[in-house]
């Protein structure tokens, strides 16, 4: 577990993401020269156990409330609010087009649309909506999302236990969209890959709205994975080779690249068909892709997806703008930083 702590100043909540792999929280306060400051951050590996499944009442549960309750002690965190996210890949979202509508009648126009894209019976979803644009006519354009009314009774059922009182619990694409409007600015067309231990997310935003989301099934275990698998190795042995090798041909005869190659163009051609939407949908190009996530420092990865995609790609740094200075943090921000976007994402919540 990694932990840092800076009590001066505490805000009055934090972020967490509750990982495939691991738990992160952020915490951020406004102040200092660049206007925010970084006062906690920390992460602990997260529980093997299917913990929103089933009733949400037994050991499952229980275990992911101990660990997310053992880190906030190691922060010595003292707000007891919280924003969190559910997984992409357990939500429904899509941009929605209505014609000019009163407040009162968005959600039921919302239901009409949710039977094209909410691949459940929608007695068992909850919808929700922020308005991403109103024309001068009135028309509106909407960014909509569908989730299990048990995916989110599970959510509050931990966060309840765990002794937090949950400010909110969003979309991953609406904490990204804070992070990327911080660290690269929200003009034309940019593209986050978002990179998980089992998915990976794409996220599209254009002048700081979001455009679309997709979650693929691709993340760095599918990586470890096929390294593990061609080369005869382990999975933790196979893990170091891709984080010290990469998609580096340079490197070990190229023997990481050629083992990780197929599954590197499989999430290529991903990113390329969600390029192509933006293309159709907003009459525009995709001008920068950025990278995320534990995935996003493998080596030579946004060398080889700028010459694949013809693209700039940058990894993003999402403490650039963020006084680190008042505590020491032991991990390289600038590094690992990627890592800690979405809960960086969650906690920048009404600082923005």
């Amino acid at each position: 577990m990694r932990k840092c702590v800076y009590t001066d100043d505490m805000s009055d909540s934090f972020g967490i993401d509750v990982g495939v792999g691991t738990i992160k929280i952020v915490s951020i306060v406004k102040g200092g020269e660049k206007g925010l400051i970084l006062d906690s951050i920390g992460e602990t590996k997260t529980p093997r156990v299917e913990w929103f499944k089933g009733d949400h009442t037994g050991k499952a549960m229980q275990t992911m409330v101990d660990s997310i309750k053992k880190l906030m002690s190691d922060l010595k965190l003292r707000t007891r609010q919280v924003t969190a996210c559910l997984p992409e890949d357990e939500i429904a979202s899509r941009v929605v087009h209505l014609p000019p509508l009163k407040e009162g009648e968005i959600k039921d126009a919302l239901a009409f649309e949710a039977e094209t894209f909410v691949p459940y019976p929608l007695d068992q979803v909850s919808i929700d909506y922020e308005i991403v644009e109103k024309d001068d006519m009135g028309r509106l354009t909407i960014f909509a999302i569908a989730a299990k009314k048990d995916l989110i009774k599970a959510y509050m059922k931990l966060f309840k236990m765990a002794g937090l009182d949950l400010v909110a619990l969003e979309s991953p694409a609406v904490s990204m969209r804070r992070v990327l409007s911080a660290s690269v600015g929200g003009e034309g067309g940019v593209m986050m890959v978002d990179m998980g231990e089992k998915y990976s997310d794409l996220i599209c935003v254009k002048n700081g709205n979001i455009c679309f989301t997709r979650s693929m099934s691709v993340g760095g275990e599918s990586l470890t994975r096929a390294i593990s698998i061609n080369l005869g190795m382990d999975m933790a042995s196979a893990e170091e080779y891709k984080k010290a090798y990469g998609m580096r041909a340079a490197e070990l005869e190229g023997k990481i690249k050629s083992a990780i190659e197929p599954v590197f163009v499989s999430m290529a051609d991903e990113i390329r068909k969600g390029m192509s939407f933006y293309t159709e949908e907003k009459g525009g190009k995709i001008d920068l892709l950025v990278l995320s996530g534990g995935g996003a420092n493998l080596p030579g990865l946004a060398e080889e997806l700028t010459k694949l995609l013809g693209v700039e790609v940058q990894v993003i740094q999402p403490f650039l703008k963020i006084d680190t200075s008042k505590i020491k943090v032991p991990i390289d921000l600038n590094g690992e930083g990627c890592r800690f976007s979405l809960a960086i994402g969650l906690a920048l919540r009404g600082l923005l």
